[in-house]
C-alpha cells in the first residue's frame, strides 16, 4: 500500500473528514448537556426533574471533556513536530474514553515515552478496539519499541468493512468516522510498517509495526498474552 497520500484526498479533504469525525463524537453529549441545563433554567420543573437534569449536566459534561482530550492528544499536534509523547498520558487519555464504553481496558505498555505517530496510532486503534465490542469485553494493548497489539475479546466482536478498509490504505469512500483509522495505518506504512487486522469469532486483533524502530526488537517485542 502506498504511503502518500491519493491525489483526491488532499489536507483539506483530510481536515474536513477529521472535523466531521469530532463534530460527530460531540453532538450528543453536547446535546445532553445543552438539554439538562434547559431544565434546570425552567423554573416550572419540579426538584426530581431538576436532580435529573444535573446529573445529565454532570455526566455529559465529564464524557465532553473526555472526547476533547481524546481528540486533543489522538488528532492534534500536541508536543509539537517530531516530539515524543508519554505511555502514561495515552493510558490516562484513554481510561477516560473507556468510562464511556462497554469494554473494560487492560493497558500493559510500561512508562516511558515514543514518537508522537506511535502514541497517536495506539489511541485511535485502542478506541476502534473497544468499539468492536458493544456488548462488551476486554481491550488489551501490549508492546514495546514501535512493536503493538491490541487485542479485543468479547461476546460479539464486530470488524466493519469500512475500518478494515481504511486499515488498508483504500481512501476512495472514506468516511469520518474511519478516516483517524486510515491515517494511523497511514503513519505505520510511512514508517516501514503497517497495521493487521485479525477477526474472528469473539476477538479481532491489531498489530502494528513501526519498523524504523522495530527492525531489531521483532515480533518477540511483543508481550505474551
Amino acid at each position: 500500500m502506498s504511503t502518500r497520500l491519493p491525489p483526491d484526498l488532499d489536507a483539506v479533504s483530510l481536515s474536513a473528514l477529521i472535523s466531521s469525525r469530532i463534530c460527530h463524537d460531540l453532538v450528543n453529549p453536547v446535546g445532553a448537556l445543552a438539554s439538562g441545563l434547559e431544565v434546570l433554567g425552567d423554573p416550572s420543573m419540579d426538584e426530581s426533574m431538576k436532580e435529573a437534569a444535573l446529573d445529565l449536566v454532570k455526566s455529559s459534561a465529564e464524557k465532553s471533556v473526555a472526547l476533547l482530550k481524546y481528540a486533543r492528544l489522538a488528532y492534534g499536534a500536541s508536543g509539537g513536530l517530531g516530539a515524543e509523547l508519554p505511555f502514561e498520558e495515552a493510558r490516562h487519555v484513554l481510561e477516560g474514553m473507556f468510562a464511556w464504553q462497554k469494554a473494560s481496558l487492560d493497558w500493559r505498555i510500561a512508562p516511558g515515552h515514543a514518537p508522537k505517530d506511535e502514541v497517536k496510532a495506539l489511541l485511535v486503534l485502542t478506541v476502534a478496539a473497544g468499539e468492536c465490542a458493544p456488548r462488551g469485553g476486554e481491550v488489551v494493548v501490549e508492546g514495546e519499541k514501535g512493536v503493538y497489539e491490541i487485542r479485543v475479546t468479547g461476546q460479539r466482536v464486530i470488524v466493519q468493512e469500512d475500518m478494515s478498509r481504511a486499515l488498508d490504505g483504500e481512501a476512495s469512500e472514506l468516511k469520518p468516522k474511519f478516516t483517524p483509522h486510515y491515517l494511523s495505518a497511514l503513519a505505520a506504512r510511512s514508517a516501514g510498517g503497517g497495521v493487521e487486522l485479525s477477526h474472528e469469532e469473539g476477538v479481532a486483533s491489531f498489530s502494528v509495526r513501526f519498523s524504523a524502530r522495530s527492525a531489531q526488537s521483532g515480533p518477540s517485542a511483543l508481550t505474551a498474552g
